[in-house]
């Protein structure tokens, strides 16, 4: 049987995962997990968004504030729980 990730520990893995900063023993037993979890895939996406949002406004020269950005990054953390939380319960 294959040791698939919680959906927690991708959540902790995601920033190095999309920057392509893991090794390759770990990006793919996460591959794998990300493969068959829809809720990690949604939130990988929404990551993917909100990064790329956020690289416009710096690029514009607007700063975000330090507690806008730990917000929204508490905000995906909560949702990616809640949606491993609700996906365990089928």
């Amino acid at each position: 049987m294959k040791e698939f990730f919680k959906c927690q520990e991708c959540v902790d893995l995601l920033t190095d995962y999309l920057e392509g900063n893991l090794e390759p023993q770990v990006r793919e037993k996460l591959d794998e997990h990300l493969a068959g979890c829809a809720p990690c895939i949604n939130f990988v996406r929404s990551f993917e968004k909100s990064t790329t949002m956020l690289h416009l406004l710096k690029e514009q020269r607007v700063d975000v504030p330090s507690d806008v950005q730990a917000r929204l990054k508490n905000f995906l953390r909560e949702e990616i729980v809640a949606l491993s939380t609700e996906r365990n319960k089928d």
